[in-house]
């Protein structure tokens, strides 16, 4: 796809990507265009067409990079429209989400075991990005809006050096998970591991907006990665030493409370203490003895890996568990993960109780 341009009409902007849709509305461009181009629609609304383009352009296409350095003073910019990109999937994408969902729990009564594991799977990672947005609102966007105004005053003193070395672009980085991986182990079980009477209609309308959520979420990413990180860390640059890296260590956000995570093991949502309880009146979803679930060719020892890490144990708790090794156990890991096609701890453990391989005490739904 050639770069979008300043004398391109904005319809045939649309024609080219209709998912910029909502990313112009954020520049408050209302529909109604006409013929008229990018450049006279930009001038009407008083938006600089570089920073719309470039903008336009990295959420089209993965590659792109600004063909010139942005102005300092784009940085405000790129904050406000991050902002308003916020609000638009929490008062808009998300909630047409979670209607959809509970539209297919209410027309498939039979299966609404399954979906409710859908609905609790897509609550835990809602939270988890409300988190994350909340983390940036609060810490990362003042921030940079203090470095843009210490910057452009002529320097940092030794006030303001101590107030920003708080926090930097280099921490940012390591605290900006990935937050679309579970939105692809979503899709995959709605697509291949939710059976029974189900909706395909409504179905298929969630696994739609999945998808439109976890692009914009990719190229919303994409854009702080690569236009709004290099310009604060250039005014970073000349107002105080970024601080170095600890190897090892990941710093990241889960509602707010800081945790430090160390290579990847971590604790699943649906962490079971007891494999013998059962989902609500005690029967599992799928029995381990029905000849229509294969469990996608898994070994045996696989399945008890998979069981093990569903259950919330980490990698070397299952190799001391099954007296193996801890190369052994990543090596199941990652065939598990082929052969599954789900990335995520939440999604395994997400399977494991659609196929009954274990259980959990709680009626899904009843915990808030």
């Amino acid at each position: 796809m050639n770069p979008l341009t300043p004398d391109m009409k904005m319809a045939d902007v649309i024609h080219s990507n209709y998912l910029l849709i909502p990313v112009i509305n954020r520049f408050g461009i209302p529909s109604g265009y006409g013929d008229a181009t990018v450049r006279i629609l930009c001038k009407k609304y008083g938006i600089d067409i570089g920073f719309f383009l470039d903008i336009l352009n990295a959420f089209s296409r993965e590659s792109y990079r600004p063909a010139k350095i942005l102005r300092t003073s784009n940085v405000l910019m790129i904050v406000d429209y991050l902002e308003k990109t916020h609000s638009y999937y929490i008062e808009n994408l998300l909630p047409t989400i979670e209607r959809l969902i509970a539209e297919l729990i209410e027309y498939c009564p039979k299966n609404n075991r399954s979906l409710n594991l859908v609905k609790k799977f897509f609550e835990e990672y809602k939270n988890e990005l409300l988190a994350h947005f909340k983390r940036e609102e609060t810490v990362t966007f003042p921030y940079i809006k203090k470095v843009y105004k210490v910057h452009i005053s002529g320097g940092a003193g030794i006030k303001e050096k101590k107030e920003l070395s708080r926090y930097s672009m280099r921490v940012y980085e390591e605290e900006h998970s990935d937050v679309d991986e579970n939105l692809y182990d979503l899709k995959n079980i709605l697509i291949k591991y939710i059976r029974g009477e189900v909706d395909d209609t409504i179905r298929n309308a969630v696994i739609f907006e999945l998808f439109r959520l976890e692009k914009d979420i990719k190229d919303h990413t994409r854009i702080e990665n690569n236009i709004l990180r290099p310009l604060v860390v250039e005014m970073e640059k000349t107002l105080l030493r970024t601080p170095k890296r600890k190897p090892g260590i990941r710093r990241m956000e889960n509602n707010n409370n800081r945790y430090e995570q160390i290579t990847n093991e971590i604790e699943p949502p649906y962490a079971v203490s007891d494999p013998s309880e059962q989902i609500g009146t005690g029967i599992p979803l799928q029995t381990k003895n029905n000849p229509e679930v294969n469990h996608e060719n898994l070994s045996r020892r696989e399945l008890e890996v998979l069981k093990l890490v569903a259950q919330g144990l980490m990698n070397k708790q299952i190799a001391d568990r099954l007296s193996i090794s801890m190369h052994t156990v990543i090596s199941h890991r990652k065939n598990i993960t082929s052969k599954l096609g789900i990335k995520t701890i939440p999604g395994l453990t997400m399977y494991a109780l659609l196929n009954g391989l274990i259980t959990v005490k709680e009626e899904l739904g009843d915990r808030r």
